[in-house]
């Protein structure tokens, strides 16, 4: 009996706390919502990035052609949307796979930050996914209208200053541009000029 009664009044409490009886606190934990597809983080893969088409070829600088077989365009893609920025970047690691092993490495341009009329809206200043001998971690979120607010990128290091974060790229409206945070209006753009 004494068993029964306790499972009678354990149910009258939770009955209660489903009314409403819980401590503010409580309530506010249990409503917390799910993350908004406006502010979902996604991780850039590399296997998501493909090579470029002939008109995106055309469209980079001459200092791209001798890397244009190993050149790939990521596509920034919103939760459920369709991409409005892409990042276009050596692949370093391809375009070494048919050269010496004792090759050089080259003064490869920095990738590019395009919209989807392939106007340049920023860049980065180490190659993805790999910049010998560091490797990056692309994250892009916060969304609006189809593109991504802001852009971190992490940087894996084995040399002996270790890991580090590039400064975040924030999406600036009036200026149709990413912007490094902490960075003056004035700054140089990493947009090519021929």
């Amino acid at each position: 009996m004494a068993v029964l009664a306790m499972a009678g009044t354990m149910a009258a409490s939770l009955a209660r706390a489903d009314a409403g009886s819980m401590p503010p606190a409580a309530k506010t934990a249990a409503a917390k919502p799910a993350p908004t597809a406006k502010a979902a983080w996604r991780t850039l893969s590399p296997e998501t990035c493909a090579p470029l088409g002939e008109a995106d070829r055309a469209r980079l600088p001459a200092a791209w052609a001798k890397y244009l077989d190993a050149t790939r365009r990521c596509e920034l893609t919103a939760p459920g949307g369709t991409a409005r920025v892409a990042l276009v970047s050596v692949f370093a690691e391809t375009y070494y796979e048919t050269r010496a092993a004792d090759a050089p490495w080259e003064d490869f341009p920095k990738p590019l930050l395009v919209d989807r009329d392939f106007r340049c809206v920023g860049g980065l200043p180490e190659l993805f996914p790999f910049d010998q001998p560091r490797t990056l971690t692309l994250r892009h979120g916060l969304w609006r209208e189809g593109v991504p607010q802001e852009i971190r990128v992490q940087v894996s290091n084995p040399a002996v200053g270790g890991d580090y974060a590039l400064p975040a790229l924030r999406w600036d409206a009036a200026e149709h541009r990413y912007r490094a945070a902490g960075a003056k209006a004035s700054a140089d753009s990493p947009c090519p000029t021929s």
